[in-house]
């Protein structure tokens, strides 16, 4: 049953008002902690802005903290019609002459007679062609059409790469076959039978998976032990006339199985190709018919224990086992109108013979000039140069300028007083915002880590036109930074974007490698004792530490203490860094390694500590507010709740008032009505 409101009906007191009234009286504390949430709500609101802008930056900062990346060359040549050029950052500054003799092909086939119609029948039989050491045999019915045909080798799942399509001249319809890949390797032969096939009864792998032709010998999971240096394969068989196949390959820890697989085409002479589907070993007769090819794998650990277990190789295929039969299809039905041919270059003069040239499979060549790749479009020689593109790095900067001043910008403003209002930022007490533009201050006015006076360029960001205002501003001067970076490229870039590359002043103890994210940048004591050609003592004591800590060593290799806290950030600074020592001497040697990291690559740090998503700064900032947020939202509950209450008893209370008022009034009418 629903409350009974009465609202002065009898007494003419208004006591929805009044109890409306009441209750706001009664709920000035819930008031309180509503004002209060909306302020809470505010700076999360703050605090996720500055989170996005915090975001914004570490992007910039990331793609200026490595000085490798930050390498950017301009390319041009003096003959787009004939060639154009792309480098990338390995690339180096300077000029090549590029002659291009010709440009890769790929193979066409036509049929030279044609058929009348696209819907002549071509009848029943099998037409067999080869392509990049692939056969497809293609069987057709009494009611098979030209324009079937075309279908069957197109649709064929087993269709090695070519495709097939029907061109109308003089008054016919001719068949052509054209390969999709340019170079020599992939010309389309028409078979007269089938060719044979040998293939490993089993597939070679690496970690379970089929192993590819850049994997090496030694990492096979079919290979156990440690190479002595004398093992090998031995390649034996026959090739496709009966001649004796004998050949060697020398194995140690570099050969790969694209070496074996070269070797094997280096024995056979051309008369089969070896390659690898799946991770087995396939040889393919390049001659079709009845053939004696054979092929045989074994495995020599000469003085050695290692162990390779090759898998046996059969035929899988008999060449000559099928006979092409489709009549007005042989191989001489057609002709070759462009031949399957590489591309053909020579870069700076090399190779110097008249007739020898850098060859391709392919127009676009990206492994003759360093970091350069070329796309060739036509014969003709061509300069191609290279030069610095220093602007692309000043654009980054710039950006990275704007992105530091839009956080500082948005900081100040949510932290500072306005005195003239009275107004206080919403991030005003937050010791961790504070915090924040500190440290990000830090990595632009200290001596960036491991540079040194008198070693490097530069040694500070404001000594290539980076400056700060008084407001903590950031801005680029762009004269400066074109006057340093024309003064030490190299030095600018590493300033910028050193990515814990190091050095050493010792000949004996010589810097090898450091963690880009755990080895901290700076200069590092190193002190190491080699006896007995082994090393028997080795320390690393970080610049401004007074005592040494020992470090890892095993054969040659120092490496720094890897231990790490529970939050799984390393516990000291060369964690990761990792020395090697010429044992070649004995004695105790002392050296000086610097590990350099640019300023954006330690602000990246600094960024990187902020917004971890379980235990960043700015994180366990939000987290704390957001349990504010929740705890008022738990005491504005309770406080509805018992205003609910409250206003359910006045309601009551002041019902019960008018009953007993309209009571009274009932009876004093009752009385009234007797006089």
């Amino acid at each position: 049953m629903g409350e009974l409101r009465l609202s002065g009906l009898s007494t003419g007191i208004d006591t929805e008002t009044l109890v409306k009234q009441l209750v706001a009286i009664e709920g000035q504390r819930r008031d309180k902690y509503v004002e209060r949430k909306e302020t809470w709500d505010d700076r999360r609101e703050a605090l996720n802005t500055l989170e996005t802008k915090l975001e914004a930056l570490q992007e910039a900062a990331e793609g200026l903290s490595d000085a490798k990346k930050l390498r950017s060359f301009g390319t041009k040549t003096s003959d787009e019609d004939i060639l154009s050029a792309e480098s990338s950052n390995t690339a180096y500054e300077g000029s090549h002459s590029v002659v291009v003799n010709r440009l890769a092909n790929a193979e066409r086939w036509v049929h030279t007679s044609g058929l009348e119609y696209a819907e002549s029948l071509v009848g029943a039989g099998t037409f067999i062609f080869s392509y990049n050491n692939e056969e497809m045999v293609i069987t057709t019915t009494e009611d098979t059409t030209l324009e079937e045909l075309v279908g069957l080798i197109n649709n064929d799942a087993s269709n090695p790469g070519v495709t097939a399509n029907l061109l109308s001249y003089n008054d016919a319809y001719h068949l052509v076959l054209n390969g999709n890949d340019a170079g020599s390797d992939y010309e389309i032969r028409i078979n007269t039978s089938n060719t044979e096939v040998w293939q490993a009864t089993s597939s070679l792998t690496v970690g379970t998976e089929n192993a590819a032709v850049t994997d090496k010998i030694q990492k096979l999971d079919q290979f156990s032990g440690v190479l002595t240096g004398d093992e090998s394969i031995t390649i034996s068989g026959t090739m496709h006339d009966g001649t004796v196949v004998n050949h060697t390959l020398n194995v140690n820890e570099n050969t790969t199985l694209d070496h074996l697989l070269g070797e094997i085409n280096d024995a056979f002479s051309g008369t089969a190709k070896a390659t690898l589907v799946n991770g087995q070993i396939r040889l393919t007769s390049q001659t079709s018919g009845v053939s004696l090819m054979t092929l045989g794998l074994a495995y020599n650990p000469g003085s050695g224990s290692t162990t390779l277990d090759l898998p046996a190789i059969s035929q899988s295929t008999q060449g000559g086992s099928v006979t092409a039969s489709l009549a007005g299809f042989a191989g001489s039905d057609f002709v070759e109108t462009q031949s399957a041919q590489d591309s053909q270059i020579k870069v700076d003069g090399f190779p110097p013979g008249a007739d020898e040239w850098i060859s391709r499979s392919s127009n676009t060549v990206d492994d003759a000039i360093s970091g350069v790749t070329l796309h060739l479009h036509d014969a003709g020689t061509v300069q191609v140069s290279l030069t610095r593109d220093t602007e692309s790095v000043k654009d980054k900067l710039q950006s990275w300028v704007d992105a530091y001043n839009d956080v500082v910008a948005f900081i100040t403003a949510n932290t500072g007083y306005d005195s003239t209002q009275g107004i206080a930022g919403l991030l005003m007490s937050d010791s961790t915002v504070t915090s924040i533009a500190n440290n990000l201050r830090t990595s632009l006015v200290q001596r960036t880590s491991g540079f040194v006076m008198d070693v490097d360029s530069f040694l500070m960001p404001g000594q290539i036109g980076l400056e700060l205002d008084r407001d903590g501003l950031l801005s680029l001067d762009s004269t400066a930074f074109d006057e340093a970076i024309a003064k030490d490229y190299m030095g600018v870039l590493s300033l910028i974007g050193a990515d814990k590359t190091g050095s050493s002043d010792s000949n004996v103890v010589q810097f090898y490698s450091a963690s880009s994210r755990n080895t901290r940048g700076g200069t590092y004591s190193v002190q190491v004792t080699v006896s007995g050609g082994a090393i028997t003592s080795a320390k690393i004591k970080p610049e401004g530490e007074s005592a040494y800590r020992d470090a890892i060593f095993a054969g040659n290799i120092v490496t720094g203490d890897r231990t790490f806290d529970d939050n799984g950030a390393p516990l000291y600074a060369e964690n990761g860094l990792t020395l090697s020592v010429d044992l070649s001497q004995d004695g105790t040697f002392n050296a000086t390694v610097r590990v350099k990291q640019g300023f954006t690559g330690a602000m990246k740090e600094v960024l990187e500590g902020f917004l971890k998503p379980t235990n960043g700064w700015l994180t366990l900032d939000q987290e704390s507010v957001e349990s504010q947020i929740e705890n008022l939202e738990d005491r504005i509950a309770t406080e509805e709740d018992r205003l609910s209450r409250v206003e359910a008893r006045l309601v009551a209370k002041y019902a019960r008032l008018e009953r007993t008022l309209t009571l009274l009034q009932s009876q004093m009418s009752g009385l009234l009505s007797y006089e």
